[in-house]
C-alpha cells in the first residue's frame, strides 16, 4: 500500500487552496487501495477536520507549521515526510522543500513569479526552485499547455516528464438552485446596483486591476464589482481611489463564501478577467458554470480556458477591452449574450474535478513506477 503525501498547507490560498481541497476531497476515495497524508497547518488541520468531505478513512491529518516561502518549510517538511514514512510526496506549488528525499511530484500552476517578478529577488528565488524541480520531480504537472510550454521554454523541464492537467469545476455547485429572493437579498445586502461587472481578483500587479480601471473612465452608470481574497488590500483600495472614478462606481466586496460568490456571479451581466498572465484562470470557468458571460484577456491559459465560449480580447488594450464591456451593458443584443450563456454552460462542463483527481492519481502512480 503506497503511502502519499501531499502538502496542504496552502488549502487556504485561492485558487491554489481550491486545487488542494478538491483533491484532498476526491483522490483518498478515488483510490482505497492507498494511504494519504495531508501535510497541513494548524488552521487547514482543523478545516479538515471538521468539514465531511474528508472524512476519507484512508487520509490522515499531520500538522505543520512552517509558513510558506521560508527556510523552515525547506527543513520541517522534509523531516515530516522522513517520519510519515512517505512513498510519494505532492507538492501543488513549485516550492519544493530541498531537505525532501522521497520521489516527488510538483504542480506549478503558473511561472508568473518568473515573467512578472514583483522584485529581482523574487525573480532569483523561483528561478533556483524551479532548477530544484527540475532536478528533483519524477512529475511535473501543469494545469495548462500554456504553462506546460512555459516549463520547458524557461525552466527547461524535460517534456516527457510533464503533464498537463487542467483544473475543474463543479459545474452543480455554481449553477445552484438559489431562487431569485436570494440573488436579490444579497445585492441589497451589499449595496450593489445590477446590472453590474464582476472582476474576481487577490488584486495583485499582475490581475490587470489599472487596465480595468482605465477602461471603466468611459462607463458610466455601470457598477465594477470588486470580488475574492486580496481584492480588498489596502493598495487595490488605493488604486481605486485614485483612479478618477465617480464615488460608487467601483465597488470592493473582499473575500466571500462560495455561496455568496456563486450569488455575486448570478447577478453580474459578465465577468472580466483582465489579467496580463494566467496559468489557468478558474474565476472563468467558474462564471461560465454559473451561467455568467466571460470576457477575458488573451493571456496565458485563459484562451484555453474560455475557448470560443466568451469574449477575448488583446491584452493590455483598454479599446479593445472597453468596447467588450460595451456588448453587455443594457440594450445589448440579448440573443447573443443568451448564446453566450449556452456556450459557457457547455464548455465549463468539459471540465471536473473527477477528471482532474484521477489524471493527479495516474501521476503519482508514474512517478511511483518511475525508476532513475
Amino acid at each position: 500500500m503506497p503511502r502519499i503525501g501531499i502538502d496542504a498547507r496552502k488549502l487556504e490560498d485561492g485558487g491554489i487552496g481550491r486545487y488542494v481541497a478538491e483533491l484532498l476531497s476526491r483522490v483518498p476515495r478515488l483510490a482505497p487501495a492507498s494511504s494519504f497524508v495531508a501535510l497541513a497547518s494548524p488552521a487547514g488541520r482543523q478545516r479538515l477536520g471538521a468539514d465531511p468531505r474528508f472524512g476519507a478513512s484512508n487520509l490522515a491529518v499531520v500538522e505543520v507549521r512552517s509558513a510558506g516561502y521560508s527556510l523552515g518549510e525547506h527543513v520541517e517538511l522534509g523531516r515530516a515526510a522522513r517520519a510519515q514514512r512517505l512513498d510519494l510526496l505532492h507538492v501543488p506549488h513549485y516550492v519544493l522543500p530541498a531537505t525532501v528525499v522521497c520521489p516527488v511530484v510538483v504542480t506549478v500552476h503558473d511561472l508568473i513569479h518568473w515573467r512578472l517578478p514583483r522584485s529581482p529577488l523574487q525573480a532569483a528565488y523561483v528561478r533556483l526552485l524551479l532548477a530544484l524541480v527540475r532536478r528533483r520531480a519524477r512529475v511535473v504537472l501543469a494545469p495548462s499547455h500554456a504553462v506546460a510550454r512555459d516549463l520547458v521554454d524557461l525552466a527547461h523541464i524535460d517534456r516527457e516528464r510533464i503533464r498537463v492537467v487542467a483544473n475543474g469545476v463543479d459545474a452543480a455547485q455554481w449553477a445552484g438552485e438559489d431562487g431569485p429572493e436570494a440573488g436579490t437579498a444579497f445585492v441589497r445586502r451589499r449595496q450593489l446596483a445590477p446590472p453590474y461587472v464582476l472582476n474576481v481578483t487577490n488584486g495583485l500587479p499582475h490581475k490587470g486591476l489599472d487596465l480595468l480601471l482605465e477602461a471603466w473612465r468611459e462607463m458610466p452608470g455601470v457598477q465594477l464589482v470588486l470580488a475574492g481574497r486580496g481584492s480588498d488590500r489596502p493598495a487595490v483600495r488605493a488604486r481605486v481611489d485614485q483612479a478618477g472614478i465617480p464615488d460608487g462606481a467601483v465597488v470592493v466586496l473582499g473575500e466571500l463564501s462560495d455561496a455568496d460568490l456563486r450569488l455575486a456571479y448570478r447577478a453580474a451581466a459578465a465577468v472580466v478577467v483582465a489579467s496580463r498572465l494566467e496559468g489557468f484562470g478558474l474565476p472563468a470557468l467558474e462564471a461560465m458554470a454559473a451561467g455568467v458571460p466571460v470576457i477575458a484577456a488573451e493571456a496565458g491559459a485563459l484562451p484555453e480556458v474560455v475557448g470560443d465560449a466568451g469574449v477575448l480580447f488583446p491584452v493590455e488594450s483598454v479599446a479593445c477591452l472597453r468596447r467588450a464591456l460595451y456588448r453587455f451593458m443594457p440594450g445589448s443584443d440579448l440573443v447573443g449574450r443568451h448564446d453566450m450563456i449556452r456556450r459557457g454552460l457547455a464548455r465549463a462542463r468539459e471540465f471536473t474535478w473527477e477528471r482532474t483527481a484521477q489524471e493527479t492519481f495516474a501521476a503519482y502512480e508514474r512517478a511511483l513506477r518511475w525508476h532513475t
